[in-house]
């Protein structure tokens, strides 16, 4: 129980739950804040993305050396 709950004015005492009663199960339920996700699932992070960008972008970049290289060395090897 949090401590707004247990200071409230308004807020009845806490009864324990009988087997089967589902109204007392539902008022319980009413009283407590409900849950949020995680931070992490309700903002992800674009990381991977990030990473898969700069991958590739270091593999094309690679290959762009690799290329001039090629053309560099039989433009002057001649």
């Amino acid at each position: 129980m949090s401590r707004k709950q247990r200071h409230s004015r308004t807020s009845r005492p806490h009864q324990p739950e009988k087997a089967g009663d589902m109204t007392n199960a539902a008022a319980s339920q009413e009283g407590e804040p409900l849950k949020l996700p995680p931070r992490r699932k309700k903002f992800p992070s674009s990381l991977h993305k990030v990473n898969k960008w700069y991958y590739n972008l270091l593999f094309v970049l690679f290959l762009c050396l690799v290329a001039f290289l090629f053309w560099y060395g039989n433009k002057f090897s001649s």
